[in-house]
């Protein structure tokens, strides 16, 4: 078993639970309530908090904030949480909010996720687990917002600058591929 390596300037509040092989970089906050899974890599400057799960072999890069209070004025410190799978890659300046209790009450992330630089997930937001396809994984680009609570299906891409309004559900795409006339 692998042990976690945490750089000597990041917090980890007593309670957090760090799988094996877990590593945090300088200056990263790790709230009380946080489960980190195994061969999961934070990046410095991160904020983890709330009742927050992240799953084994995520990468979160630089200035990330999850598992903070969502930002809405019926929040009034219920318990609620944040569900994010595994193998997912969460870019830098990403916000990710616990959900509320007049929602869902989780903001649910799934597996195998490519989620670009600046995306907020907003509090009770659903974004589906990647598709069947090992080759494809789904991607939310830079500069998209997703409003509570939206969902996105599997498979669903936004583009740089979407807004996915509050109750608005991300549709499937599908792909054929067509043969261009010789």
């Amino acid at each position: 078993m692998s042990v976690s390596l945490v750089h000597p300037t990041a917090i980890i509040e007593p309670g957090a639970e760090l799988g094996a092989g877990v590593r945090g970089g300088p200056y990263t906050v790790i709230g009380a309530r946080v489960k980190i899974g195994a061969r999961t890599r934070i990046a410095a400057h991160c904020v983890i908090e709330g009742d927050t799960t992240l799953g084994e072999d995520c990468a979160v890069f630089q200035f990330a904030s999850l598992g903070a209070v969502p930002q809405d004025k019926k929040y009034a410190g219920e318990a609620t949480r944040l569900e994010i799978g595994a193998r997912n890659t969460i870019r830098e300046f990403c916000t990710f909010n616990i959900g509320t209790a007049q929602d869902r009450g989780v903001t649910t992330i799934g597996d195998d996720n490519w989620i670009m630089a600046y995306v907020h997930i907003a509090h009770d937001c659903v974004v589906a687990t990647r598709p069947s396809s090992p080759t494809m994984r789904r991607s939310r680009a830079t500069c998209t917002w997703a409003t509570g609570p939206s969902s996105a299906a599997s498979p669903a891409y936004t583009s740089s600058a979407t807004s996915a309004r509050t109750r608005w559900r991300v549709s499937a795409v599908t792909s054929r591929r067509t043969r261009r006339p010789s």
